[in-house]
């Protein structure tokens, strides 16, 4: 027989997430089983963009700035658990969950703008659509902090909506290519650009066919033919009909 410890053993592995908390009443009092992401595969499928692109690069320290609810860093500690990972969010509400979630890593809520926030420097520094949430007028200073930020030739690995795709309200705003670059200079300059997240209609159609009105579906073998069937067909696209813009760009040196 169990003893109690054993017993609360096996029910403390099981908070990996707080499951208590997807049933629900809405605030019409319907009851809702589960809670769904309808753009959930595009949202994992740039994350791994990105972290694929993250792992290329020799590193030893890696700053995610705008890091939220820790998400990417969630998965960039399993791939990446002997790199030094930290995350800073001026939201203290997003970094408890991230907090919750990554117990193990160094999240700080804080200003990137804040010179004094970290006494080193970082190797590498994620933007993961982050740039659309700063106010136009504060970009280069922006920009300008995480290049202060950043060790000499190190780098940014960035990600940003496209204006191929309307202006979200809680964004700023959307860019393209040109837009970009001149947010970036003088304190980065690019290396790399990639145009992913392809905009086309079987792609609505996908999210209606995982979430709508009458069902959700969870179909494990189907999920995973729907989700590899876009990595392969509707993750790269071109300047003209991406969604998201992602750059490695690289710390100018100051002459």
């Amino acid at each position: 027989m169990d003893s109690v410890l054993d017993r609360g053993g096996k029910q403390d592995a099981l908070y990996e997430f707080p499951y208590h908390y997807i049933p629900t009443l809405n605030s019409n009092g319907d009851f809702l089983p589960v809670r769904s992401l309808r753009w959930g595969y595009e949202y994992i499928s740039y994350v791994r963009f990105v972290l694929d692109r993250v792992r290329d690069i020799p590193f030893d320290t890696m700053l995610d700035v705008g890091c939220g609810d820790g998400r990417f860093l969630h998965e960039a500690s399993r791939v990446l658990s002997d790199k030094q990972l930290k995350g800073v969010d001026v939201s203290a509400r997003a970094v408890g969950f991230a907090r919750a979630f990554n117990p193990n890593l160094e999240l700080v809520v804080g200003d990137i703008n804040d010179k004094a926030l970290f006494s080193t420097k970082f190797d590498v520094i994620t933007l993961v659509e982050v740039l659309e949430h700063i106010a136009p007028g504060d970009v280069a200073g922006f920009v300008g902090s995480i290049a202060y930020h950043l060790k000499d030739d190190g780098l940014v690995l960035l990600t940003v909506p496209s204006k191929n795709v309307k202006l979200n309200t809680k964004h700023y705003q959307h860019f393209d290519m040109a837009s970009l670059q001149a947010a970036l200079v003088p304190s980065l300059r690019i290396l790399e650009r990639h145009f992913i997240n392809r905009v086309s209609i079987l792609a609505r159609m996908m999210e209606r066919l995982l979430v709508n009105k009458l069902f959700i579906l969870n179909q494990r073998h189907i999920l995973n033919a729907v989700y590899s069937f876009y990595e392969r067909h509707l993750l790269q696209a071109d300047e003209t009909n991406c969604k998201r813009i992602c750059l490695l760009c690289q710390k100018q040196s100051v002459s």
